[in-house]
């Protein structure tokens, strides 16, 4: 709730987002009151839950963003990599282990599709890969460059072109 003095039709204005009260009056004011005041042991009771919850989902802080605090500028992805290191990790095992569900899933409901003649496939059309793109951000340059360095040692083209995520079409 607010209090205003010395504001001409004060008690007629709604209170909304976004709305102002104007006056040629310096003498006015505006006092909040009543339920909407600062509560520091509410705000210290919420902070405590955020942090017990932190903690609980095994989410580092910086991930988090927790840490209020700059870090830095942290461009490079190795900057990003070792600060982030511990989520990676984690990041990595979620990958495999969901991956792998993911790949047994997909294989069964097509095997099934198979069996009840609804979608004929054979086993090597089961056969499924799962890709989770990377949590950090790529360098484009760095990753043309080094697709070159590949060639150059003689890794065949299609396989690095499939490592840049182009798709080789092999003309029949």
């Amino acid at each position: 709730m607010y209090l205003g003095k010395g504001i001409e039709g004060f008690e007629d204005k709604p209170v909304a987002p976004g709305r102002m009260w104007h006056t040629d009056n310096p003498e006015a004011t505006i006092k909040e009151f009543g339920g909407d005041t600062d509560t520091p042991s509410e705000d210290s009771h919420i902070r405590e839950i955020r942090e017990a919850m932190d903690k609980a989902s095994g989410v580092t802080p910086v991930v988090a963003g927790v840490i209020k605090t700059r870090l830095g500028h942290l461009t490079s992805g190795v900057a990003l990599r070792l600060t982030l290191i511990g989520m990676l990790s984690k990041n990595d095992r979620k990958i495999f282990t969901y991956g792998e569900g993911l790949k047994k899933i997909c294989r069964k409901v097509l095997e099934i599709l198979n069996t009840a003649d609804i979608y004929k496939t054979s086993r090597a059309d089961r056969l499924i890969e799962v890709i989770f793109p990377s949590p950090l951000p790529e360098n484009v340059l760095e990753k043309l460059k080094e697709a070159q360095i590949k060639k150059e040692l003689g890794v065949p083209a299609e396989q690095v072109l499939r490592e840049l995520g182009y798709e080789v079409v092999k003309e029949s």
